[in-house]
């Protein structure tokens, strides 16, 4: 293919992908000088190239009938697919919510189909199965998606059903756990969906009673659980079940470097330690005691992830499951609208549903203040009922340490300082002005605090930024969050999109002269220079096949 040069220009977030061949063009008279002619190397993925990395290549390149790739690169393919040890497997795929919720989708072998269905699809299955059949192929009813059909698991993914979250959050969350970032953050209709993807998948098979199975889902379990303490974490979501699919459209941030599965068994038998070790807790004052964390305890998950639940159980009916759900809600500090939101969910997966008008008054029954937590005896009936056992009611035991509220004591800690700069900020900064400026006495002024103190907060922050222009008296200090700085970038970058497209048919007038290469905003370089906004670059280096099993 020496003749052959490959153009890719991104028009309205698709891979235009412009062939110059010079035999066909000598045959069509448009031959142009190839000086004229250059190579565009984008390293923005496409998302075809995206769905086979989150998929390790698990699924065939081409489809088995009615390919549009030519027949000697097929019968190539077939070749290669019988020397291979392990056949390809499958993926379950949806148009739409509504025919997910009764049963409807299409089950899918290869890339390219993928690859001419994404956009019209909304949920898939990122992890492979081994086969799929449908109850009614007529109505596309489909069958086979369930944890024992499981051929591969790639990808670890999590579901936020609110947009009060910052996309930037969940990468400040997994900084906070030590856990690598998501490689994936896709924008939903009504919060975003983050995914880990393996970089040696859990191979499932039935060896040692789904001994691979089990320690996936123990990580997936035990990174859920840290992850809500920082975010609004739906724990109803099936972490290995259907999720939204990639497409043109949704795709927030990408990064092509796979989080390493043995690091991360690491990070959850370390995970395991600590929590069981967690017996000093700080809390405000013994009026406040109940405002711990339950709902990101294993009974809280288990109870959330019931759906077999039946009305006429004294004392273990659906009202009184969802009752202890929504008070452990309240007793951990959780705002009524997120309980409502997460419980809204669960509700909704369960057999026998209850009506919205009792959903809501049990729940503003557990919101009313006449609960101080969840009683252990109805925790534990409700887990013998309706979960395997596993699960065990870990109350409030233990040693706390209590710390006076702040109004209470002369001195304020510096992490209560840095929130005070922070939501001084907040009002102040904006993604198309990301800095506030000012002298470094002008700034304390503004902030209410001693400039030794302002001092020391940017000194211990994490989560400020700052950068000195000038010397002397005539320096200025520009200040912002990582957060703001991070939304400044995701807005230049929509800038850039608009721009590229209100361009597109100027640059096509223009012998072929490509704009400025779209990339993904790289935040640590954003930070690392400050000045201006940054825009780094991913390179795509592929993904290899496995090379282990990891049972």
């Amino acid at each position: 293919m020496k003749d052959r040069l490959t153009i890719i220009v991104e028009f309205k977030c698709v891979f235009l992908l412009l062939v110059y061949d010079d035999k066909f063009a000598r045959q069509h008279s448009f031959l142009l000088p190839r000086k004229e002619l250059i190579m565009a190397q984008i390293p923005q993925p496409t998302v075809t190239e995206i769905l086979q990395f989150m998929t390790h290549d698990g699924l065939e390149i081409y489809k088995r009938s009615g390919s549009s790739a030519p027949f000697q690169e097929r019968v190539q393919y077939k070749r290669l697919l019988k020397s291979l040890r392990y056949q390809k497997g499958v993926v379950f795929v949806s148009p739409s919510k509504e025919k997910l919720t009764e049963g409807k989708g299409y089950i899918i072998t290869s890339y390219e189909t993928l690859h001419q269905k994404y956009n019209k699809l909304t949920h898939w299955t990122p992890n492979v199965f081994r086969g799929g059949t449908y109850y009614d192929f007529k109505a596309r009813i489909i069958k086979g998606h369930t944890k024992d059909n499981l051929k591969q698991i790639n990808v670890i993914g999590f579901d936020i059903d609110t947009k009060k979250v910052h996309p930037y959050d969940m990468v400040l969350a997994c900084d906070e756990l030590e856990l690598p970032r998501p490689n994936l953050i896709l924008e939903t209709p009504n919060g975003y969906q983050g995914f880990f993807v393996l970089e040696t998948p859990f191979f499932i098979h039935a060896q040692e009673d789904y001994k691979a199975l089990r320690v996936a889902e123990r990580l997936a379990t035990n990174i859920l659980q840290g992850l809500k303490k920082y975010l609004p974490i739906d724990l109803g979501c099936a972490p290995f079940g259907f999720y939204r699919i990639p497409n043109d459209g949704n795709v927030i941030l990408f990064d092509d470097q796979p989080a390493n599965t043995a690091d991360l068994l690491s990070w959850s038998k370390e995970f395991e330690v600590k929590e069981r070790k967690n017996n000093l807790r700080v809390i405000y004052n013994t009026s406040n005691a109940s405002a711990l964390d339950l709902t990101s305890s294993e009974w809280y998950s288990a109870l959330l992830r019931a759906t077999q639940i039946k009305s006429g159980y004294h004392g273990s009916s659906r009202n009184n499951h969802l009752l202890t759900l929504a008070i452990a809600n309240y007793a951990s500090d959780k705002a009524f609208e997120d309980a409502y939101n997460e419980l809204d969910q669960f509700n909704s997966n369960i057999i026998h549903p209850l009506s919205k008008r009792e959903f809501e008054r049990t729940l503003r029954s557990a919101y009313s203040g006449k609960y101080k937590g969840p009683k252990r005896s109805y925790v534990e009936g409700l887990l013998e009922l309706w979960t395997d056992g596993n699960a065990k009611f870990i109350g409030h035991e233990g040693w706390y340490k209590f710390k006076k509220p702040r109004e209470e004591r002369v001195r304020s800690h510096y992490e209560e300082r840095e929130d005070d700069i922070i939501q001084y900020l907040e009002g102040c900064i904006s993604p198309e002005k990301p800095f506030f400026t000012g002298s470094l006495r002008e700034l304390a002024e503004s902030f209410r605090m001693a400039v030794s103190t302002l001092k020391e907060v940017l000194k211990r922050s994490n989560r400020l930024i700052k950068q000195v222009v000038g010397s002397g008296r005539n320096a200025s200090t520009m200040l912002t969050t990582k957060m703001m700085l991070f939304r400044s970038l995701l807005h230049q970058r929509k800038l850039q999109i608009k721009h590229s497209q209100m361009t597109f048919q100027a640059f096509l007038c223009e012998e072929y002269q490509l704009p400025a290469p779209f990339l993904l905003p790289n935040l640590d370089a954003a930070i690392k220079e400050i000045e201006g906004v940054i825009f780094g670059s991913v390179e795509r280096n592929g993904t290899s096949p496995p090379i282990r099993y990891i049972s």
